[in-house]
């Protein structure tokens, strides 16, 4: 009896002291560190390569769907969304798990996206339905369709978050959506087939890159006009006028970087004066560019090598060339949450 006795009140002891102490540890969240990614869409590859910058190397093969296009991180780092032209879905992808954890059915030929300064929504260029889906990322689902005119390519948006840009190729514009409202606000006719668009870290001016021209035009989007062009001169013709593609602004806003497919380089601009500053050879086919936040380096997918190039801002040098999936296109540069 005396042992049964002792037995119990053991037993006893230990759920009083060991419960709690078990209890708070499940109540504890999971720590979580920030690190900076690249995530790179390899269009003929069904899906996409994240790349850890600091070690310059592959960190993980993500399968989303056929023929990826667009890709973009959430501000707020807890998502990465891909879309994917092949299936009209757009791909919701865990940063820390590496891994789709939903998939949505957005429309027709999405091509490249924004995510909204509260994460909470996401702005698809759909290139097949002549419009801008809006996703709602809490009830993952398209709640409106706005049309932007034919052929919608890019999404992009604005530094303080209040305006979404998208071009669109069919009608030679770029058009302005008030990104709480939905509604169109304005728009800037090109005329020529716009390709991508850069912003300055003030929103004081966007940089348009457009078939048949080996530079750039300079917009004022108060205005709503095209008031310069960078031209660097074509070296060599570029079939269907594909010479300049990718190009971004630095987030000091001191120089914009463009990419110019038909020679292989990466030529920097001072957004000053708009002159040439010198030039970068990176892999065959450069087709996109941006910058980690704290504009130490800088990312550029080469499609036809399936390359990134690494490169170090500040020496304007090539420090690390990352293979990745097959026919890389877009790339997204920013800080997720790891776990």
């Amino acid at each position: 009896m005396k042992q049964t006795y002792l037995l119990s009140l053991a037993i006893a002891l230990s759920v009083f002291f060991v419960q709690p102490s078990m209890a708070q540890s499940a109540e504890k969240p999971q720590e979580t560190v920030a690190a900076v990614r690249v995530f790179v869409t390899n269009y003929e590859g069904d899906g996409i390569t994240v790349i850890d910058v600091d070690k310059g190397l592959p960190v993980a093969q993500i399968a989303t769907g056929p023929k990826p296009h667009g890709v973009a991180i959430a501000p707020d780092g807890e998502s990465v969304y891909v879309s994917n032209e092949g299936d009209g879905t757009l791909s919701i992808i865990n940063p820390s798990k590496n891994q789709v954890i939903k998939t949505v059915k957005i429309g027709q030929k999405p091509h490249q996206i924004a995510v909204s300064a509260d994460s909470r929504y996401v702005f698809v260029a759909l290139n097949g339905n002549d419009a801008l889906a809006v996703v709602d990322t809490v009830r993952a689902k398209v709640i409106k369709k706005i049309k932007v005119g034919r052929a919608p390519h890019i999404a992009q948006l604005s530094p303080d978050g209040a305006t979404v840009y998208v071009t669109s190729e069919g009608d030679m514009k770029l058009v302005a959506v008030n990104a709480k409202t939905l509604k169109i606000t304005g728009e800037t006719p090109v005329l020529a087939w716009p390709r991508i668009p850069a912003i300055t870290p003030d929103g004081g001016r966007i940089y348009q890159t457009i078939r048949w021209l080996n530079g750039a035009l300079v917009i004022d989007p108060v205005k709503r006009e095209v008031i310069d062009r960078i031209a660097l001169g074509e070296p060599k013709f570029a079939k269907e006028g594909k010479d300049a593609h990718g190009l971004a602004v630095t987030p000091d806003g001191k120089e914009l970087w463009l990419t110019t497919q038909t020679t292989d380089e990466v030529t920097y601009i001072a957004t000053e004066n708009h002159k040439p500053l010198g030039k970068i050879q990176v892999g065959h086919d450069p087709n996109w560019v941006g910058f980690t936040p704290d504009g130490r380096l800088a990312a550029v997918s080469n499609t036809a090598s399936a390359t990134v190039s690494l490169i170090d801002v500040a020496q304007h040098k090539v420090v690390s060339e990352v293979q990745v999936g097959k026919s890389p296109k877009r790339l997204a540069v920013g800080q997720v949450h790891l776990q």
